[in-house]
């Protein structure tokens, strides 16, 4: 229940105020580590860490009350949980190891998080079985109140009766029949019983006769002469059994609520009442007794309200397992353990046999079942049911005849009920005295005043403390209390409301709190009905006022003939209409937006087939019902209606969130258990993906491009199919690829962009994002040291569209010729890396190069290009008449990312009058990390540089920059005269047109997701979540190079965030198309388990590629290896 979830997440929060507060004066905290979790700030400290301690930073996380999509988890996943800590008592962990003063305070931690999970699912198991109670105690109400009622339970409930009277009957005759057969000498002779069987069943009935008889004798009143009263003791009986429960149970609930967990910390993180550094502990192991003694006595309906309170103050006070306050924190500290087995058996027994115990209570107190309460009428239905058939079969013709009458009898009630009345209220401008239309009716008003009185006395002769009274209220202070309800005095029921304000659940479960709210809402009816008789009056009285407004529609008819003459003066506008611009204020008055008239388009013809008040008033066919035939245009001028884009967007975006939130969430709470290697299974996948083969997913999505529109049914529909069918790339299992998931500024960016929806490719449309795209590349060229004034750069659609600006740059800029004439005689070839990205050999074919002239270079072991080999295969393409016109190194190559050395490779352009291109789209990111950069040595010698931040950055596909030295290169390569786009140059020099900087006209742009990005994490930010995802890359090679089931491809640690290997626990095939099968399958497999990695051809076959990303924790890295080893074994 939502009560019980914010109280969870009210007292969750309380906690961790409570260990920020304790940050300020003790840096190694236990609360550090959960901060850690759960924003990006640095620790004060540096504390080392074990794998005991990073499994307690997964457990604590996934108990939180805030990071997950349900503020309460189930039962049994908080007992897996804690079970999964393997908590030990003393100084050495589960792992065999002494543990650290920082992992007792994480333990503890664990516990405290455990503890206000537990106190969630306990409140919300107390209050569902309680609320219900209130049904069946009602239903005892309604028993009692009225003796019809009580004679239908009775009817209903004879069978039982006589079953019980008859297990009773059997019951008795069979004990005296046993007591004579042991004892005939002291009743009858053992000749009289006889041996037969026949004889002994002769006995047998008669002893059945003689109990008949004596129990018909003792229970006649009861039983015959008044069945009635019987039933209504049993009912009786049974209200104050479901009574008393409740109240135990409120008092439960009450008790949990005033006594349980409560950490008394202030919104700004100032903790009160002194709660110290051991008083939290105390608080914890005090809420765990609490909980464990409510759950043994709750339902002891022996014991009264009072006494169970008492009870559970005592059994909590003398608690042995609470700590004192003399304890000091070493020995606080080996109290998590006996805690966390504590709560387990709360988990595990104690709530499941309270809910059997209160649900063994119900039964038997509760109102009996369906079967008891209608099987008299189900009976009478199966007994009657051939007569029913036969009656329908004789009268067919009258049943059909009556069902038509039926049908215009609905249709009648439709139109005289429904639709004539809301045309009188349309029409209702002027009434008289005597009108049936009005706002509303005395009688109405009375009869509402004399349910507040009535409501209002029984409430207060049921609670007589409330009108100030201890006892019953006489018919005195009943006449007086009648009197200030009229006069508006609601005092007695203002005093319980404000009493159950204090105690709300008490005052809910038992009814009172709701009897008060509905008592007030009922009165502000009772206030809203008097205003509008006076508001009725007022109108009544403006007949003159009410005179000219039904005038005005003619006045204004007359006035407007002159135009009329006009539009019909035109033989092609004979059907033009004028319209109504009174009534146009008229609908700005009384409604707005599509509600009411004010969404109904108010047109009048001009001709003389109707006149104003026809069509205002709904006569002919100018009325209001035939608002959709109304001309579209009145001599050019469009008959629109007001915009509302705005809220039919608003309405969209709410719907859609609802959506998308829990697609992202899944994938946050799946994070926890990927250590596992195993994902939350599916019936055809994980939360990563649900995997089908393109045929079978084209029959499940099976789109449908209808003619007419189905409106947000049909685009949530969609857009759900869409979600359950695609992959999850916010989950942490997806290291397929050179890119993850977005993070959320890249969410508000694209929403952002969507709404602009414009076009970069000149200033006029686009100033704000032209002038962000110039800041955004001027400062990227900077940090690869192009530093020159006209240094800058552009966006593209992905790297594959930077480097083919980059090669028409280069070749327009060294043979400007070329730009006009083509290629000509020139016999072009481009140089690569042989790891290079494909993206160059597609954009050879463009330019009209072809493939044959693109040249791969041989890479040394690391995968990085040998200059000496690059120069060598320059001089031999020239011995044979080619020009070499471009060369592309590489920064983090696709495999194994390998980086290329910069330095000697520009060395060689220069010498041979080449473009040097550096395709950095996906390591040129590490310019943000100081521990990383050094790796871009040369950078700054390259003309032109190509990076995405979609991929290591995190911004949203696609987006990618290409900077240069001199973007006046870049215009003199790509400029054209388009005379009715591009306005003339700027007179400050500076291209502010784009789309004459590159090959494109239509440009997304892409800059501000990096823009918005930057702001948010700022370049530091971008650092730090680069050397994180370096250091889970690096844990991932040490993982697999100590585990002989495994050959690592990649260096140790490895150039980029690939880590490449291959899984041979018996070494590696000399077959390579064995080691090919045995990697394709096992990635394959993979995906059910949640995890999406990719593989690539080597010299022994196809090795798997991991891709770490920024946002990969190293337990997912754990459970990858773990979940490779486990089906590698299958």
């Amino acid at each position: 229940m939502s009560i019980v979830a914010d109280q969870v997440r009210r007292v969750d929060s309380q906690l961790d105020r409570l260990q920020l507060a304790h940050l300020k004066s003790a840096t190694s905290s236990p609360i550090l580590t959960y901060r850690r979790l759960s924003t990006t700030s640095e620790p004060t400290e540096q504390i080392s860490t074990s794998p005991q301690i990073e499994e307690l930073q997964i457990l604590i996380k996934a108990l939180s009350a805030t990071s997950s999509s349900k503020a309460l988890l189930p039962a049994w996943r908080i007992s897996m949980l804690l079970e999964q800590a393997g908590l030990s008592e003393g100084e050495v962990n589960a792992l065999g190891e002494t543990k650290s003063p920082y992992e007792k305070e994480l333990e503890w931690l664990l516990v405290s998080k455990a503890t206000v999970q537990a106190y969630g699912v306990l409140l919300n198991t107390l209050l569902e079985q309680t609320i219900p109670l209130s049904n069946d105690i009602w239903y005892w109400d309604e028993v009692l109140g009225s003796y019809t009622f009580t004679a239908i339970y009775t009817i209903q409930t004879s069978p039982l009766r006589f079953w019980d009277w008859t297990k009773d009957i059997y019951e008795d005759s069979r004990d005296r029949f046993a007591r004579l057969r042991e004892a005939p000498e002291e009743t009858l002779s053992a000749t009289a019983i006889g041996t037969s069987v026949t004889a002994r069943w002769k006995t047998f009935y008669g002893l059945v006769r003689d109990s008949i008889r004596e129990r018909s004798v003792t229970d006649i009143q009861a039983r015959v002469l008044s069945p009635l009263a019987k039933s209504r003791s049993e009912a009786r009986r049974k209200q104050a059994g479901l009574k008393r429960l409740r109240e135990m149970s409120a008092s439960g609930l009450g008790v949990l609520m005033d006594e349980g967990l409560n950490f008394d910390v202030s919104e700004d993180n100032t903790v009160s009442n002194g709660v110290d550094g051991s008083d939290w502990n105390v608080v914890v192991e005090r809420s765990v007794a609490l909980m464990d003694t409510v759950l043994r006595n709750v339902t002891a309906l022996e014991t009264g309200v009072s006494e169970f309170e008492d009870i559970v103050f005592a059994s909590v006070a003398d608690d042995p397992e609470i700590s004192s306050r003399s304890m000091g924190m070493g020995e606080l500290r080996d109290k998590p353990a006996k805690l966390c087995k504590r709560l387990q058996n709360i988990l595990s027994t104690h709530i499941p046999a309270h809910v059997q115990a209160q649900h063994h209570l119900r039964s038997q107190y509760g109102r009996p079942s369906r079967l008891v309460r209608y099987w008299l009428p189900a009976t009478a239905l199966l007994l009657s049911s051939t007569t029913i058939l036969r009656i329908v079969v004789n009268r067919k013709a009258a049943i059909l005849e009556w069902i038509q009458d039926l049908g215009s009898t609905m249709q009648d009630f439709w139109m005289n009920w429904i639709v004539d009345p809301t045309r009188k209220i349309i029409k209702t401008i002027r009434h008289d005295e005597g009108s049936e239309v009005a706002i509303m009716s005395r009688e109405s008003l009375k009869g509402d005043r004399e349910s507040l009185e009535r409501m209002v006395v029984d409430f207060a002769v049921d609670n007589p403390q409330a009108a100030g009274m201890g006892g019953a209220l006489s018919e005195a202070h009943i006449a007086e209390i009648r009197a200030k309800v009229k006069e508006g005095d609601l005092t007695p029921v203002l005093r319980a409301y404000e009493k159950d304000l204090r105690r709300p659940f008490v005052g809910t479960v038992r009814g009172d709190l709701v009897r008060t709210l509905l008592i007030q809402v009922q009165k502000t009816k009772v206030d809203v009905e008097v205003a509008l008789s006076g508001i009725d009056a007022l109108l009544k009285s403006q007949e003159l006022v009410f005179g000219f407004v039904g005038l005005t529609p003619g006045i204004l008819g007359g006035a407007d003939d002159t135009g009329a003459a006009e539009y019909r003066s035109d033989p092609d506008d004979v059907d033009a209409v004028a319209e109504w611009d009174f009534v146009n204020r008229i609908n700005s008055i009384e409604s707005k937006g599509r509600h009411g008239l004010g969404y109904i388009p108010r047109y009048v013809e001009s001709r003389g087939t109707g006149n104003m008040s026809d069509y205002w008033f709904g006569k002919g066919e100018a009325g209001v019902e035939n608002k959709e035939s109304a001309p579209p245009a009145i001599n050019g001028r469009v008959n629109e209606s007001p915009l509302n884009r705005a809220d039919e967007v608003a309405d969209l975006l709410n719907s859609v969130q609802e959506l998308i939130i829990p697609f992202i969430r899944r994938a946050d709470e799946e994070a926890a258990v990927k250590y596992t290697g195993r994902g939350e299974s599916g019936s055809s996948g994980t939360a990563l993906v649900e995997s089908h083969k393109p045929a079978e997913l084209v029959k499940l999505l099976n789109l449908q491009l209808p003619e007419t529109g189905g409106g947000k049914t049909a685009l949530l529909d969609v857009i759900q199919q869409v979600l359950k069918y695609s992959v999850n790339t916010w989950d942490q299992g997806f290291l397929d690829k050179l890119y993850a998931s977005t993070n959320p500024v890249g969410v508000v960016s694209e929403l952002i962009l969507a709404t602009l929806n414009t076009n970069s490719h000149v200033y006029q449309v686009s100033p704000a994002l032209t002038v962000i795209e110039k800041a955004i590349t001027k400062r990227f060229a900077n940090l690869y040291g192009f530093t020159g004034p006209h240094a800058g750069g552009f966006s593209t659609q992905g790297g594959s569209g930077s480097n083919l600006s980059a090669l028409i740059i280069a070749r327009n800029t060294l043979y400007p010729e070329t730009k006009t004439d083509g290629n000509g005689t020139y016999n072009f070839v481009i140089f690569t890396s042989a790891h290079g990205h494909y993206s160059f050999e597609k954009a050879a074919q463009m330019i009209g190069l072809g493939s044959r002239n693109l040249v791969p270079v041989p890479v040394d072991a690391s995968g990085a290009m040998l200059p000496s080999e690059l120069e060598r295969l320059i001089l031999a393409a020239k011995a044979s008449g080619k020009t070499p016109l471009l060369v592309n190194a590489t920064a983090g190559s696709t495999v194994l990312g390998s980086f290329d050395p910069f330095e000697e490779i520009a060395a060689v352009a220069r010498k041979h009058g080449m473009w040097m291109h550096v395709d950095g789209a996906w390591g040129g990111s590490v310019v943000f990390s100081e521990k990383q950069r050094h790796k871009l040595k040369g950078v700054h010698l390259a003309d032109s540089v190509a990076v995405n931040p979609h991929k290591m950055l995190g911004a949203p596909t696609t987006c990618s920059l290409l900077l240069g030295k001199d973007l006046r290169q870049f215009h003199r390569a790509n400029t054209l005269p388009a005379g009715y786009l591009f306005h003339g140059a700027d007179a400050d020099g500076e291209v502010w047109d784009l789309a004459d900087l590159t090959p494109q006209c239509g440009r997304r742009p892409d800059s501000l997701k990096v823009a918005l990005s930057w702001t948010y994490y700022g370049a530091e930010g971008y650092g730090r979540m680069i050397d994180e995802a370096f250091e889970a890359a690096a844990y991932l090679a040490r993982l697999v190079e100590k585990n002989r089931d495994f050959v690592l491809v990649s260096q140790n640690p490895p150039p980029c965030l690939q880590v490449c290997f291959y899984y041979a626990p018996k070494g590696l095939s000399e077959v390579p198309e064995k080691n090919t099968k045995e990697t394709a399958s096992i990635v394959e497999k993979l995906v059910y388990r949640g995890f999406m990695v990719d593989h690539a051809p080597g010299e022994r076959g196809n090795f798997f590629r991991v891709v770490v990303n920024v946002q990969t924790r190293k337990g997912t890295l754990d459970g990858l290896v773990k979940a490779i080893v486990d089906i590698g074994k299958e």
